[in-house]
């Protein structure tokens, strides 16, 4: 501990060793402590860990945009990036900073376990007492939850977060509300609590069911809803029915691009998206699934512009995540402004997005370039 203080006083201390100094701070105070040293600590914990946003919401904080949290959510930021790569999740940030605002607002002083996994270890809800280790713990369950399940609406799986993993078998692919109520009424066995949560009361709702929460889903997705950039819109018909796509909200899962498609259950949805659009542009492009078939029609066609060129509103951009050769992702261009690419994407972490990307960035193979 004395080294742990040598070093913050010379402000060489790390972000996590100047949590465990406060919460031992914290640890050594007397139950007399009232209010006031919650609300004095929850402003030790943003000047101790340093670099937070002045703002409660963020479009861009994210890669992707699109989500809005509490500056003591947005703290965990790093670890949560850090917890999804090393759990093969990396594009599953934005859902388990949401689950983290929906559990404790980030709040570690008040809730150490910030992501409440204590029970999904089988232990007793707020066992654990480090903000760190809660956030290995759940973000190591969720990418359980999203390697088993692969083919699960993403809401699906944050349900399952709060319920367990017995909602899975019980759900069916794609996201139903009254799925998660009738599992909940089934083990509580009928019993309600009254719940005034704002997304409960605007579904209509003044109770749930006494088993988890039924609206937990719901409530996560207020977190990830996408918010526009603000940049400058394209002016071509694909960009624009894009947009309105994006805008009209986060798609999760996909369907309603998929079974357009003809698809009777969930597929990698990209390039159906991209169809979805073309087709509702009435642009002239066959529709297509697969990315290197879009990549061959546009080459056949002569419609094809390599990478480092300056894109048009409304081309197709075609992405190579893994560098072999095989484009295994596709979106629409929104703009482009210094050297950086507008994007518009579905199936980006399962849901509709707004990204953006360097000119020559290693994962841009290059771009369709429908008449």
């Amino acid at each position: 501990m004395k080294s742990k203080i040598i070093k913050l006083l010379a402000g060489k201390a790390s972000k996590k060793e100047k949590i465990q100094l406060l919460l031992a701070f914290l640890g050594s105070s007397t139950a007399v402590l009232t209010a006031l040293v919650i609300v004095v600590a929850s402003l030790l914990l943003v000047i101790f860990i340093g670099g937070a946003s002045q703002t409660t919401s963020t479009d861009g904080g994210i890669e992707g945009g699109g989500i809005s949290v509490s500056e003591m959510t947005m703290q965990w930021k790093d670890k949560v990036t850090k917890e999804a790569e090393k759990n093969g999740i990396p594009d599953m940030v934005n859902p388990l900073l949401g689950i983290i605002e929906a559990e404790t607002q980030g709040n570690a002083i008040r809730y150490p376990d910030v992501m409440q996994s204590s029970e999904s270890q089988g232990n007793a809800p707020n066992t654990i007492s480090d903000p760190y280790t809660s956030i290995e713990v759940g973000v190591k369950y969720f990418a359980s939850l999203v390697k088993a399940h692969r083919d699960m609406d993403l809401l699906n799986l944050i349900q399952a977060y709060n319920f367990g993993p017995g909602f899975l078998s019980f759900s069916t692919n794609n996201y139903d509300l009254n799925r998660a109520i009738a599992f909940s009424n089934k083990y509580a066995h009928g019993v309600q609590v009254t719940y005034t949560n704002p997304v409960a009361v605007n579904l209509g709702y003044t109770y749930r069911y006494d088993y988890g929460n039924m609206f937990y889903a719901m409530i996560v997705k207020q977190y990830l809803t996408p918010k526009s950039s603000g940049l400058p819109g394209g002016s071509s018909d694909m960009a624009k029915v894009a947009q309105a796509e994006i805008d009209e909200g986060l798609h999760v899962g996909g369907q309603k691009y998929w079974s357009w498609y003809g698809y009777g259950g969930r597929v990698e949805w990209c390039a159906v998206f991209v169809s979805y659009v073309a087709a509702k542009a009435n642009v002239n492009m066959e529709k297509f699934a697969y990315c290197p078939t879009g990549i061959q029609n546009f080459k056949q066609k002569n419609e094809w512009q390599p990478v480092g060129v300056e894109p048009k509103d409304g081309w197709v951009i075609f992405f190579d995540w893994d560098a072999d050769g095989i484009s295994d992702h596709v979106g629409i261009v929104k703009s482009y402004s210094n050297g950086t690419v507008y994007t518009l994407e579905g199936n980006s972490g399962d849901s509709t997005k707004e990204r953006n990307y360097g000119k020559t960035s290693q994962y841009i193979m290059g771009y369709g370039t429908p008449k």
